[in-house]
């Protein structure tokens, strides 16, 4: 790669924003691959995103910006590295390797479980709290008769709570309902974050061995 030769004094300021973590389907890693690259002259831009910064070895491996910034700054002695993301990103390589079907079949696994998990524990909350007694209760205060088998306090009770699942999620199936952010996707936000502060951290020792 040919190294900039200095025909001014002006530093060149260069942006990167690194991602947390990606998946490559490749073990050489460019910059471009892990983070976004802003540098006034376009030459120099498409230059750095070009780099090649590490070799995934293993399944994982964490880069350090500080690597990204001293390899630009050795070939750009006149560059001015400003970070604004990450300072370390997690890299995964991928070989594409997995058999589709076994995927699918570990989705529907789960899904069943989840829909009778939550099936069995909506039932024994609902008989921890008594719910045919209260309706009976409650319908008898109200008709002044007995409650039958089935009544209308059982169906809106049922299509409430189906409601009020679907808006809690506020999904059906691939929809969104509303582009507000529900509080299963600000836990699920943290818990990613957690998650890939963690492996980081382990796959660092592993490295640094």
């Amino acid at each position: 790669m040919p190294e900039h030769t200095d025909t001014s004094k002006e530093k060149i300021l260069v942006y990167i924003r690194a991602e947390q973590q990606k998946t490559l389907h490749r073990r050489q890693v460019c910059i471009n691959d892990i983070a976004s690259v802003y540098c006034k002259y376009s030459r120099y831009e498409g230059q750095i995103k070009g780099m090649i910064v590490d070799k995934i070895r293993g399944k994982k491996s964490v880069i350090s910006v500080m690597k990204i910034i001293e390899q630009i700054t050795e070939i750009y002695d006149d560059a001015q590295v400003i970070s604004i993301g990450e300072p370390e990103v997690l890299v995964e390589y991928d070989d594409n390797s997995k058999n589709k079907i076994l995927e699918a079949l570990k989705v529907a696994a789960v899904c069943i479980l989840i829909f009778f998990g939550s099936a069995f524990t909506i039932m024994a909350f609902n008989n921890d709290i008594s719910i045919s007694g209260v309706f009976e209760h409650f319908y008898k205060q109200i008709m002044g008769v007995e409650k039958p088998q089935v009544s209308v306090l059982e169906v809106f009770y049922c299509i409430g709570l189906a409601v009020g699942i679907i808006l809690f999620f506020n999904h059906i199936g691939k929809r969104k309902l509303s582009d507000d952010v529900t509080p299963i996707q600000v836990e699920m936000d943290k818990h990613n974050k957690d998650t890939w502060n963690t492996i980081i951290d382990k796959v660092k020792e592993k490295q640094d061995v």
